[in-house]
This record gives structure tokens, C-alpha cells and sequence, in this order.
């Protein structure tokens, strides 16, 4: 029986990107490394088509909530702490000072993503490769720290049809507005200009709009981290900044 080296070679990929699909294994995988950028470039490709429809059975129930009963979260006061990963260098200098947010930020929940980066045992580049995997964002992004940001609850959404930050699940549409949900109507406005540009094949994002990120590197499972954005024109407080290597240092 003949097998194309084709075929081998796209088993070989699969192999391993499977190796560190979870970063708490015994043994440490291949080098992400090893793997080209244009084969990053098609597996990332085939995240955002497949983003682009989002159905029933995709649903996760297992979202964070924001919530006092939540033990997991870290509070300020009324201030919950946040993180966001970004190449912008405005943050470098307001650490401890109150910042008026100007674009939409988009954040993981503090401790979730320090969390799984501390399970982590890759070199730099492959760290970085793996946290882009599971945050949805292209190979090669360069982002280059993690800023945590304190906010008011009030001021942070989920980026899907379905909003509401103190569940753990978001829906597939919009909820109908009755006498205890209304959902604005620039919001809507938002999301669906957002949704009109996410998909394509440049410049593209997997948007779930379910609630978490695309998790590109994962073949078991697409559900990367609970995603949450802090809305223009929020008032918050900057707290620390870290490199990746810093955030992901493991605990003691």
C-alpha cells in the first residue's frame, strides 16, 4: 500500500500540535518550533472558517463568572482584575494611575490565563506560540506583555450575542428584550459590524462569539479561555505589567 508523503507529512503536523495541546504532560513535546509558518498560517486559516459559524453544540457551560460568589477571581474593593496581552507600550507608564479606556480591550479574567501558562514547560518561542494557540490570535502576533487592568464589572461584556458576564454561558443569539433583559441596540450595532470583518481570510480572527477564545492548537477542543471586553470609555486602574516570561514563571 503506497501513502503519500503528503498525507505523512500533515500527520506529523497533527502529531505535534496534538504534543501541546495541553502543556501538563510528563514528557516534554517537539518543539513548536519546528513548524513552519506556513503551515501555522493554514492551521489559523482553518480556525477562523470554522469560527465563522457557531453552533448549538459549541455552547460552553463552563464559562467564568463574574461574580462575588466566584472564589476564583481576584477583587480590588468593587474592582475585579483583569489581563490583556498586547505590543502597546501607552500602559508602561500608568501602573497605579486611573486610565480612561479609549478602544474596546479585550481580556481574560485574572488568574485563568496564569493559570495555564504556569502548567507550561516550553522554550520562549514555543510559549509564545501556544499562548497565541489558545487565546485565538495569529502565529507571530507579537505581543510582547501582559498588562493587568482593575475594572468595574459594570464596564466589561462578553463579546457575544448573549452578554451577560454573571452566567456561565452564552447563547447563540440575541436575547429577546422582555421586562428583565434588554439588549442595546448599539450593541448589537457593535457586534454585528464586528462579526461583518472577523472572518477574512487577511487580518482575520476565529471570533467564537460564545464567550471564549479559539483555541487553534488544541485538536480535542476548540474552547480556549473565557474572553471578556472592557468597553470604551471605562475609567479603570492599571496594575502590573509582566513579560511573557515574568506572567508565566512558575509559582513556588
Amino acid at each position: 500500500m503506497q501513502i503519500s508523503i503528503g498525507l505523512v507529512k500533515r500527520f506529523i503536523i497533527f502529531l505535534a500540535i496534538f504534543s501541546i495541546s495541553s502543556c501538563a504532560t510528563s514528557k516534554k513535546p517537539r518543539s513548536l518550533s519546528e513548524l513552519k509558518s506556513p503551515e501555522l498560517q493554514e492551521k489559523y486559516q482553518q480556525a477562523i472558517k470554522d469560527a465563522e459559524t457557531a453552533d448549538a453544540d459549541e455552547i460552553n457551560k463552563d464559562l467564568t463568572a463574574i461574580t462575588r460568589y466566584n472564589p476564583d477571581l481576584v477583587w480590588q474593593d468593587s474592582l475585579v482584575s483583569t489581563v490583556t496581552w498586547t505590543e502597546w507600550n501607552g500602559f508602561d507608564d500608568k501602573v497605579g494611575q486611573r486610565m480612561d479606556i479609549t478602544q474596546d480591550v479585550w481580556v481574560t479574567i485574572v488568574p485563568e490565563l496564569k493559570r495555564f501558562c504556569h502548567q507550561c514547560d516550553f522554550s520562549s518561542q514555543d510559549l509564545t506560540l501556544r499562548l497565541e494557540q489558545i487565546l485565538g490570535l495569529p502565529p507571530h502576533s507579537e505581543k510582547t506583555r501582559f498588562v493587568e487592568i482593575w475594572v468595574d464589572p459594570s464596564d466589561i461584556f462578553r463579546p457575544a450575542p448573549d452578554p451577560e458576564i454573571t452566567d456561565h454561558e452564552a447563547e447563540l443569539d440575541f436575547p429577546i428584550s422582555g421586562r428583565f433583559v434588554t439588549i442595546d441596540t448599539g450593541y448589537q450595532e457593535w457586534f454585528n459590524n464586528l462579526k461583518g470583518v472577523s472572518y477574512q481570510e487577511k487580518g482575520g480572527y476565529p471570533w467564537t462569539r460564545l464567550g471564549y477564545s479559539y483555541d487553534w492548537g488544541n485538536p480535542e477542543s476548540e474552547v480556549g479561555l473565557s474572553e471578556f471586553v472592557i468597553r470604551v470609555g471605562a475609567v479603570v486602574t492599571i496594575g502590573s505589567i509582566f513579560t511573557i516570561e515574568e506572567y508565566c514563571e512558575p509559582s513556588e
